[in-house]
Formats: structure tokens, C-alpha cells, sequence
């Protein structure tokens, strides 16, 4: 995923994961606003990141987006787009 992402810094939406790769994404420089829409994950995203994680994705311009395949990403802005499979695998979408 860190190859398709670029070279930090930049802004990455982390879409939908519950926090599971904000902390590595972190680490590599990138600044992380984890979004969790799913009520249920929201708290385990917090638990994961130490910090909360928000219902709906805000207005604002993303570096790159990481989402699972499939995710309505309608009202996202951002640059790049990362989309990750059931099994796991990272892809650029479009």
C-alpha cells in the first residue's frame, strides 16, 4: 500500500478500516484522518488510534483516499485513490 500511496507527508483518508492502517501509515509520515462510518468499528478505531474516529468523511482535499473496494467514495475529495480487496491486495482505482 505504501508504494501506491507515494512519498509522505501527505493527508490520507482512511475509509471504512477501523483504524487498522492508520497507525502504520503514521509511521511512515503520513498525516491520518480515520473515518468509520460503521457505528459498531467506530469505538475499535478510536481503541486502535488513540483518538476518535469520525461518522462521515469532511469536506476537506485528501492526498489519497484508503478505502475497501467497493466503498461509495461519491462526496471524497482526493487526489489518489487506494482501493483494498477482501483478500487484501492494494490497487489504484481508476
Amino acid at each position: 500500500m505504501l508504494e501506491l500511496l507515494g512519498d509522505p507527508p501527505g493527508r490520507v483518508l482512511e475509509l471504512g478500516f477501523g483504524g487498522i492502517h492508520a497507525t502504520p501509515l503514521r509511521l511512515a509520515g503520513f498525516d491520518v484522518v480515520v473515518v468509520e462510518p460503521n457505528p459498531a468499528h467506530r469505538e475499535r478505531a478510536a481503541q486502535r488510534t488513540g483518538e476518535e474516529a469520525l461518522a462521515e468523511v469532511p469536506a476537506e482535499r485528501f492526498d489519497a483516499v484508503v478505502a475497501p473496494a467497493g466503498t461509495d467514495l461519491a462526496g471524497v475529495d482526493a487526489a489518489r485513490i487506494v482501493l483494498v480487496d477482501d483478500a487484501g491486495a492494494a490497487s489504484i482505482a481508476g
